[in-house]
């Protein structure tokens, strides 16, 4: 959790540097141009060159005198002046840049390779708990195999992106650890946001308190899933399967709705302020005490809610 605060202080620290080193080589050719004008011999500034001469003349010597100037610098002088300078200004940025930009592609590389590790791990670990702790088939008296399988769940799900979560959520519903009616894996609280679960089978399972943040989620089963209190906001549901879905309190505010099978789902007390609804079947829904506010949703659609009372509609009123 403190990896992300360290990386921008670092990147902090190396724009201060840069600004700082940017600011001393300024400083640098200004001074340089200030003392130049100080002292003829630099040129900067031009100078009067005075020539005398004495001639041995009769009666008395002649003494005769020139002056000449030399004039300063040119403005092309000063460009070619400042460009002999800028050369190994620029390379030293370019040498800066280009360690940077590979150190951030190592950066990459190696947290996409921790990633992987801790999926295979996880992968790993839970195998040896179906084949060997009978996980599976776990009744009264293997609670605790249950709650490793659980832990081990969330924290993974913690440390993986988008794609491998939805890996993740994969191997539970092939391993039938998610199965409707049947779930062993509680995913209660799990960390699933912005995953990738698109056509995911979720059907009953678990999800209460859930982080679904922004997760995609088109075309997922999710009937009968028990999503109280679960956080959807901005998630992509297009054309999911929610029937009979339990979202009571979920909070579901921007979220793509879109087509979604809603049927007899739960929606009381639930967010879906500047939710889209276009399409949705909302037929036998429970709406009651919901946010709507500014939603797009039709008249017709919410006509076929099964209650409204209490909820906050899409143009500002409020159901009797």
């Amino acid at each position: 959790m403190e990896a992300r605060p360290r990386s921008w202080l670092q990147k902090s620290r190396q724009h201060r540097v840069a600004i700082g080193v940017i600011a001393v080589i300024l400083v640098a050719i200004v001074a340089l141009i200030i003392v130049g004008y100080q002292f003829n011999w630099t040129g900067f500034g031009g100078y009067h060159k005075v020539t005398t001469t004495t001639e041995i003349t009769s009666p008395s010597p002649k003494v005769t005198r020139t002056e000449e100037y030399q004039p300063g610098k040119s403005f092309w002088d000063w460009l070619q002046l400042l460009g002999v300078l800028a050369i190994p200004v620029v390379v030293g940025f370019g040498v800066a840049w280009f360690t940077t930009q590979q150190g951030k592609v190592s950066d990459r590389e190696n947290k996409d390779n921790q990633r992987e590790a801790a999926l295979q791990a996880y992968i790993d670990k839970m195998s040896e708990l179906l084949l060997g702790k009978h996980l599976r088939g776990s009744q009264q008296g293997y609670e605790e195999v249950r709650n490793i399988g659980r832990i081990r769940t969330l924290t993974v799900l913690r440390r993986l992106d988008a794609d491998r979560k939805g890996s993740v959520l994969q191997f539970l519903q092939e391993a039938d650890l998610i199965k409707k009616n049947k779930s062993i894996i509680d995913l209660s609280d799990a960390d699933l946001s912005y995953a990738n679960l698109f056509g995911a089978n979720l059907s009953g399972a678990n999800l209460s308190g859930a982080y679904l943040r922004g997760a995609y989620l088109h075309q997922a089963k999710l009937s009968d899933a028990y999503l109280r209190d679960a956080d959807l906001r901005g998630a992509y549901l297009s054309r999911a399967d929610l029937r009979g879905a339990y979202l009571f309190q979920a909070k579901l505010n921007m979220a793509s709705l879109n087509d979604a099978d809603l049927r007899d789902a739960d929606l009381s007390y639930a967010d879906l302020s500047y939710a889209s609804l276009i399409g949705a079947d909302l037929s036998g829904a429970d709406l009651r005490q919901a946010d709507l506010t500014r939603a797009k949703v039709t008249i017709e659609q919410l006509d076929q809610a099964k209650s409204l009372e209490g909820a906050n509609m899409p143009g500002g009123s409020r159901h009797p």
